[in-house]
C-alpha cells in the first residue's frame, strides 16, 4: 500500500489535469498538428456503445479464472445482462509476458485452466462477450506499475501485433483494449501505433472470421479523438478514474467527463471513452451512484462496470440496469452530450438529441457547494413552444413546460431527464456550429486542438473536428469542447483585444452576439470578432476590433 500512494502522489504531480491512475500519468506527448483523417476502419465497429464490466478497479491484477467466471455468472444472474450489459473484459494481470519458442502468449496454468481460450468459451456459454487486454509497448502496464503481481517485462504486444491478435481471435475474444504504458515510454506515435494494431486485427478477423472491438486507451496524450475514429470504436480522453485501493472520487468523475468533452468526434460507432465506471465501489453513495451514471449516459460514453458484481448492493444494481438510462446512453443517434447553459457558475445544462423527432436527454448538474435550483431552457436544447418532461431516477412524468423547467438540486449532484416537445428551426443554441469567415472560407479554430487558457482563435482549412466546434448558449457564450468559452481577454474592450479560449464562467466579456447582418459582437465590449489585418490564410489570429462593415467581421454560423 505504501508503494501504491507513493505513486499516487507521483501520479497527481505528473498528470495535466491533477488526476492520478493506476498505471498510466506520464508526460503528455506532442500530437501532430494536423492529422490526416486515418484509414478505413480494420477493427470491428460497433452500434453502441460498448456495455458490460472489466475486472481493473476491483481486483486490479489479481485475476484467475475463477474471479472473471464468478463475475460472469453475477452479469448474468443480477439482471444486468437482461439490461443490455453484454461484455465481460479481462483487464491487465492476466499474462506476465511468458512467450512459448515460437512467440506465442503463454499463460500460468493454474490461474487459467484450460488457457485463455477455456475463459473465452465460459463467458460465451453464459451468452456474452469477452473482452482481453495488452498494451501497444514492448511492455505493458503491468511492468511499469505491477499491482497484485510482480513486475512483468514482455507484457506488451509490440513485434508480435499479427501475432497476439490472432491468437486473441483464435482463443475467442470479441475485444480487445490496447494500454499505452510501453507505447509512452518508448515515445512511439500514438496515431501511427494504434493504425497497425487496428490493421492487425483487421487481418486476425480475415482469418477466423471473428470481429474483435479496438478499444484505444493512450488516455488522451495524443488527442485520439482527431483520428481514432477512423480505426476504433472507443477511446480513452484521461488518465484513469481511479487507481488501484484508492476511495472513489467524484473530483475524478467530473474530471474524466469534462476531459471526454470532444462531440465533433462522436457518431454511431465511435465514442469518447472517459473510463471505466466507479458506480457501487465502497465509499460512493446511491446519489454518487445516479450522479455518475447520468453523466456518462448524457455522453452516450461506453458503461462498463468496474463494482465487485456479486457483492453489489440493491441500489447498485438498480442504478446499473435503469433501463431509462441505459436507453439515453445506447441511443442510435450516437451523439454526445453538451453544455448549453450555465446561468451561474457551476449550475450547468447538458442536452442531448435523440432519436426521433424533439426529443432530448438533459442533465442538470449543480458543481457548486449548496443546493440550488438549475432551469433548462427550451431554446437551448433547440425546443419550442410547450414540452413535455420526464424524472429518470424519480421514475415520475413531472409534466408538460412552455419556455423552460427548473428542478431543486443537491450539491454535488444531477438530476436526470428526458425532455419531449417541438424541435425549433435551425437546431437551437444546442447544436454544435462551425463559425466560417466570410471572405476567407475558413473556419475559427482553436491551433492544435489545444485546451490551454488564453490559447487565441484563429483561421483554419475547416476540417470538422472538435476544435472547430462552437456551441451558441442561451446564455449567449460561444462554447467550445464543453468546457471552454470563447472570452475577450482580460476583459478587454479596446481595439486589438485576442479573442481566446478560456474555462466558462458566464461573465459578460464570453458573451457574444450573433447578428443577422454576419457580424458577432462582444456584449462587454461592443467590438467585432475581426480576422486580423483582413487576413484570409491560414493561422490568421482573431481579435475585437471597432465594428466597419469589412468582410473580415463578418461570419457565417452553421
Amino acid at each position: 500500500m505504501l508503494r501504491a500512494a507513493i505513486l499516487a502522489v507521483v501520479c497527481a504531480l505528473a498528470s495535466p489535469v491533477g488526476l492520478v491512475g493506476s498505471r498510466v500519468q506520464a508526460a503528455v506527448a506532442d500530437s501532430p498538428a494536423r492529422a490526416a483523417p486515418a484509414a478505413v476502419a480494420a477493427a470491428s465497429t460497433v452500434s453502441a456503445p460498448p456495455i458490460g464490466w472489466a475486472s481493473w478497479n476491483t481486483f486490479a491484477a489479481q485475476i484467475n479464472y475463477n474471479v472473471i467466471k464468478g463475475q460472469a455468472d453475477a452479469l448474468a444472474s443480477s439482471g444486468m445482462e437482461a439490461a443490455g450489459y453484454q461484455y465481460v473484459n479481462i483487464d491487465e494481470g492476466w499474462w506476465q509476458g511468458t512467450r512459448d519458442a515460437s512467440g506465442n502468449i503463454t499463460v500460468d496454468s493454474a490461474d487459467w485452466p484450460g488457457g485463455m481460450k477455456a475463459i473465452a468459451d465460459y463467458i460465451h456459454s453464459k451468452g456474452l462477450k469477452a473482452g482481453i487486454y495488452t498494451d501497444a509497448g514492448k511492455n505493458g502496464c503491468g511492468y511499469y506499475y505491477p499491482t497484485g503481481r510482480p513486475a512483468a517485462p514482455g507484457s506488451g504486444s509490440e513485434g508480435h501485433y499479427d501475432q497476439d491478435f490472432l491468437q486473441f481471435s483464435q482463443w475467442g475474444f470479441d475485444y480487445v483494449k490496447v494500454d499505452w504504458c510501453g507505447g509512452n515510454a518508448e515515445g512511439l506515435n500514438a496515431q501511427n501505433t494504434y493504425q497497425a494494431i487496428s490493421d492487425a486485427i483487421g487481418r486476425a478477423t480475415a482469418q477466423t472470421g471473428r470481429p474483435m472491438v479496438l478499444s484505444i486507451c493512450d488516455w488522451g496524450n495524443q488527442s485520439p479523438w482527431n483520428w481514432a475514429p477512423g480505426m476504433s470504436a472507443l477511446w480513452r480522453t484521461s488518465g484513469d478514474i481511479i487507481y488501484y485501493g484508492q476511495a472513489p472520487s467524484m473530483t475524478n468523475v467530473l474530471a474524466n467527463f469534462d476531459a471526454a468533452q470532444h462531440p465533433a468526434a462522436q457518431s454511431p460507432g465511435h465514442y469518447n471513452d472517459p473510463d471505466m465506471l466507479i458506480a457501487g465501489m465502497p465509499g460512493f453513495t446511491a446519489a454518487q451512484n445516479r450522479t455518475h451514471l447520468s453523466l456518462w449516459a448524457i455522453s452516450g460514453a461506453p458503461l462498463l462496470a468496474g463494482n465487485n458484481l456479486s457483492t453489489m448492493s440493491s441500489d447498485t444494481r438498480a442504478v446499473l440496469t435503469n433501463p431509462e438510462a441505459i436507453a439515453i446512453d445506447q441511443d442510435s443517434r450516437g451523439q454526445q452530450g453538451v453544455k448549453v447553459a450555465e446561468a451561474q457558475s457551476g449550475l450547468q445544462v447538458y442536452s442531448k438529441v435523440l432519436s426521433g423527432s424533439g426529443r432530448r436527454a438533459v442533465v442538470l448538474l449543480n458543481r457548486t457547494g449548496s443546493t440550488a435550483t438549475i432551469t433548462a431552457p427550451w431554446s437551448a436544447l433547440g425546443l419550442t413552444g410547450a414540452a413535455s418532461v420526464r424524472d429518470v431516477w424519480a421514475a415520475v412524468d413531472r409534466g408538460s413546460f412552455t419556455g423552460s423547467y427548473a428542478a431543486t438540486v443537491p450539491a454535488g449532484q444531477a438530476v436526470l431527464l428526458t425532455v419531449t416537445g417541438t424541435d425549433g428551426t435551425g437546431g437551437g443554441t444546442g447544436s454544435a456550429k462551425q463559425i466560417i469567415g466570410t471572405p476567407s472560407g475558413r473556419c475559427v479554430d482553436i491551433n492544435n486542438s489545444s485546451t490551454t487558457n488564453g490559447t487565441q482563435a484563429q483561421l483554419w482549412d475547416c476540417n470538422g473536428q472538435s476544435n472547430q466546434q462552437w456551441t451558441p448558449t442561451a446564455t449567449k457564450q460561444l462554447m467550445i469542447y464543453g468546457t471552454k468559452c470563447l472570452d475577450a481577454s482580460n476583459q478587454g474592450t479596446t481595439n486589438g483585444t485576442p479573442a481566446v479560449i478560456w474555462d466558462c464562467n458566464g461573465q459578460t466579456n464570453q458573451q457574444w452576439t450573433i447578428n443577422a447582418n454576419g457580424t458577432i459582437t462582444g456584449v462587454q465590449s461592443g467590438l467585432c470578432l475581426d480576422a486580423s489585418g483582413a487576413a484570409t490564410a491560414n493561422g490568421t489570429k482573431l481579435l475585437l476590433w471597432t465594428c466597419s462593415g469589412a468582410a473580415n467581421q463578418k461570419w457565417t454560423v452553421k
